[in-house]
């Protein structure tokens, strides 16, 4: 079987189910470091283009203008989503972060629909397969929605609710700019060209940040928790990337995959308690959305 054969046939759920391991990196790392949301995307985006320069020489990037165009519109409504989530994690620590991601699910799911209006034929012509993905779909809303009872974690969603908006609309630009370029050449150039973008972009407003508001030596820019930090949240995101691009560019649907990514919050309660860390955490909808995330995996193959 080849690469591309497994990834149709279903590989794509099990390369999700990766990324959103490595997700689970990107929400604890300022839980536990705490560094400005604004510095620590900048320098994580830095050691991402360092990472991938020397592949891009080697790459067939895209040619397609939309794909370029799909990555500029990620780079300011990604790169602040971030920015938003690092401090939300720290504030309020990366499980409740991550257990107020699943709006992101239904809003890709119908955004999608913009950007391919066929599928609603290919729905259509299959009732009872759409009736359980939807099915599946709403019982990822529910089950994590049940994660949202408690005081702190409603709070963390109003704070979140800006960059869960933005992330609705990255994932459908992911999976419109992964339909719009070689596999290769769209998964690392996609990474590549944001990051890219997002260093000059964060860098002037990390500038103008800092300037506002000076922080004391041994903090800021070049601290030994900031470098940490950095390596940390670098090798997540860009593991996560790898897996969730190659993922996107064979979902049919980019909410699928968003659905599978809401398994991240079982991947924090299971390193809770290996840290011995006190969350009050609901393990079975957790365990719940894992259920709903393998349905819909198996329904849409």
């Amino acid at each position: 079987m080849s690469f591309h054969d497994f990834m149709a046939g279903g590989g794509w759920a099990v390369f999700s189910l990766v990324a959103a391991v490595f997700s689970g990196g990107f929400y604890l790392v300022n839980q536990y470091l705490r560094q400005p949301g604004h510095l620590l995307v900048f320098w994580m985006r830095v050691l991402v283009v360092i990472c991938l320069s020397p592949l891009m020489a080697r790459l067939d990037l895209p040619d397609d203008p939309r794909f370029y165009l799909a990555v500029l519109v990620t780079v300011f409504v990604g790169t602040f989503s971030d920015i938003r989530t690092f401090n939300a994690c720290n504030i309020y620590g990366g499980g409740v972060v991550s257990r107020v991601q699943p709006l992101t699910v239904w809003g890709s799911f119908l955004l999608w629909f913009l950007f391919d209006p066929s599928l609603l034929g290919d729905y259509a012509a299959h009732p009872w397969n759409t009736f359980g993905i939807l099915l599946a779909l709403a019982g990822c809303v529910y089950f994590a929605m049940r994660l949202n009872k408690c005081k702190i974690t409603r709070a963390g969603f109003v704070y979140m609710l800006p960059a869960l908006l933005g992330y609705t609309l990255t994932t459908v630009l992911n999976k419109y700019a992964m339909d719009h370029g070689p596999l290769e050449g769209a998964v690392y150039g996609y990474m590549y060209v944001q990051s890219a973008l997002a260093v000059l972009l964060i860098g002037g407003y990390s500038l103008w940040q800092e300037k506002a508001a000076p922080r004391p030596a041994g903090g800021g820019w070049a601290g030994r928790a900031m470098l940490a930090a950095a390596l940390i949240a670098g090798f997540s995101w860009l593991c996560h990337m790898i897996y969730k691009n190659y993922a996107m560019a064979f979902t049919p649907n980019p909410a699928y995959q968003a659905a599978i990514n809401l398994t991240t919050p079982v991947f924090i309660v299971l390193f809770y308690r290996m840290a011995k860390h006190r969350e009050e955490a609901d393990v079975a909808s957790g365990m719940g959305i894992v259920a709903c995330a393998v349905a819909l995996a198996l329904l849409t193959v």
